[in-house]
């Protein structure tokens, strides 16, 4: 299976996607999101992902699903035929990949600042 390389739509996509989670899990995304900027560079970005993705998982499910079929250029009911293992191997595949760190890093970079303003209005 050939994952796509991640494009600046992959930002806008995961964006909307933010901007659908629950306040809940917009506090526990943001509580990962700190640990992460006070590690600074000592942050381990697949760590990171894969928490964001987790928190965001539960609200997602459906958003994050055509996200992982859109990286496979595959449609949603393609991706239901595929192996059980299929969406955690893309997830897998992404992590390992070098592209997965600055793009995550970039993510940190703009939730840090949306965060400095939603708690300028809280």
């Amino acid at each position: 299976m050939e994952i796509r390389e991640l494009r600046a739509k992959d930002v806008k996509t995961l964006a909307k996607m933010l901007g659908k989670l629950k306040s809940s899990s917009t506090g526990d995304l943001f509580t990962v999101l700190d640990k992460a900027a006070k590690k600074k560079g000592d942050s381990n970005p697949m760590e990171v992902g894969l928490s964001l993705f987790r928190i965001a998982a539960a609200d997602l499910t459906d958003d994050i699903y055509s996200w992982l079929a859109d990286l496979i250029g595959k449609t949603v009911e393609e991706l239901d035929e595929m192996s059980v293992n299929a969406p955690a191997d893309i997830i897998k595949e992404l992590v390992t990949r070098g592209e997965f760190k600055s793009f995550f890093g970039s993510v940190l970079q703009q939730a840090g600042i949306q965060k400095e303003s939603l708690g300028s209005t809280t």
